[in-house]
């Protein structure tokens, strides 16, 4: 019998993940529910476990480090943010997201049984104020939140938070994608990030090829008619490595996974 290959994991200086285990990047199989799976009819994740509030002992910060994920990576490494180290941000997807979005039955945290996802009780803005004003005190020369590992903005008051954030903090920079509308309410209030703070935050609408603002999913990396994600082409290590979803004025794809 041939003797098994042993990855070590990886742990890069600058902008990769920690990688306690080494798993093959690439596109994987998305999971795609039931129309009538609960999970779909009652807007919430196939993992109820691992939804908390903030002050559940499971719960240690509400903005982790990018170091912990293989696609975001600890910190930036090329263009106007390099050196600025990155957090993300996880809440529950469906509860928070808008029944519109084109991925409600084939969402990726289908496929993520261990991410730890917050829930508002009514105290998660001013937990967040509190962890940014700490980090913005930690790093003065600036830092990365990463909206939404899962989940989205859940209203038009929590869009107001970040726009507060970014006002207050100096420091602060963000970036993700919404599944609302430009021309919804909430999507609107995004929209209006975008461009008030335009060199500190760029969240991409999903489903649409608006130029410079949206993302699409597509299928199969041979469908890409627009830029495919660098991280999942293998073309660079991760999003830290990367920047291109910050600072490109183009169309930005992701293969379904």
């Amino acid at each position: 019998m041939p003797e098994a290959r042993v990855h070590k994991p990886r742990h890069l200086p600058s902008g990769g993940p920690l990688r306690r285990h080494v798993k093959p990047k690439g596109a994987r199989r998305a999971i795609v529910l039931a129309a009538d799976h609960p999970a779909v009819v009652e807007a919430r994740t196939i993992f109820p476990t691992t939804v908390n509030e903030q002050d559940h002992p499971r719960v240690k910060n509400l903005l982790t480090s990018g170091h912990n994920s293989r696609k975001i990576g600890k910190a930036v490494t090329k263009g106007r943010w390099r050196g600025m180290p990155i957090f993300t941000l996880t809440l529950e997807e469906r509860a928070t997201c808008p029944r519109s979005c084109k991925e409600w039955r084939s969402c990726y945290g289908n496929g993520m049984p261990y991410a730890q996802r917050l829930r508002d009780d009514g105290w998660l803005m001013t937990g967040l104020a509190f962890e940014i004003e700490a980090l913005a005190e930690r790093h003065p020369a600036g830092f990365v939140v990463r909206l939404h590992v899962l989940g989205d903005f859940y209203s038009t008051e929590y869009v107001g938070f970040w726009r507060l954030m970014l006002a207050r903090n100096d420091a602060l920079r963000i970036f993700g994608f919404t599944a609302h509308a430009m021309e919804s309410e909430i999507g609107g209030a995004v929209l209006a990030l975008d461009f008030d703070f335009h060199d500190r935050c760029r969240i991409r609408f999903s489903g649409t090829d608006e130029e410079g603002l949206g993302s699409l999913v597509i299928d199969h990396a041979a469908d890409s008619q627009h830029v495919l994600c660098p991280a999942q082409s293998d073309a660079t290590e991760c999003c830290g490595t990367c920047g291109l979803c910050w600072t490109m004025n183009r169309t930005v794809e992701f293969v379904r996974h």
